[in-house]
């Protein structure tokens, strides 16, 4: 019984070394606004080009429902950004059209979930394209177009 205290004991021990050896989160820098925007924006059109690409159907609804998830968390990710010096008043319509963008998205998730694969398409085709050129027209950079 003494031997199972002390193999415990030893392990615990150990475990709290290696803990000590890890950094502290406050050592490992954030990632920086622009980047995680940026990535986000990237995920979300690989993911609609996922969606658009053989369509919503009962043969890719596993791959379509991978891709609208991973469009959600980015969307998440994204809406707390900023995508260059924007006004209050143009950062609250960002905000707004992401919140709006996460909602549409969330629609297509229940459309693919209930095999509703037309309703689906057209949530794709319609209005996630829509919100696409809208918030690139209006919140890109004309460089970045």
């Amino acid at each position: 019984m003494n031997h199972k205290f002390l193999a415990l004991a030893l392990l615990g021990a150990a475990g709290f070394g290696l803990a000590a050896a890890l950094p502290a989160s406050a050592d490992i820098p954030a990632p920086r606004a622009e980047d995680v925007l940026e990535e986000s924006m990237e995920t979300m059109n690989g993911a609609m080009k996922t969606l658009l690409k053989g369509g919503v159907s009962a043969e890719t609804k596993d791959k379509c429902l991978d891709a609208t998830v991973r469009m959600q968390g980015a969307i998440v990710a994204a809406k707390s950004g900023k995508p260059h010096d924007l006004s209050a008043e143009d950062l609250l319509g960002y905000r707004k059209m992401m919140a709006d963008l996460l909602a549409a998205t969330c629609k297509l998730e229940v459309a693919i979930l209930d095999g509703k694969f037309e309703d689906a398409n057209k949530l794709v085709k319609e209005d996630l394209s829509r919100f696409k050129k809208e918030g690139h027209d209006k919140y890109q950079k004309e460089e970045e177009h």
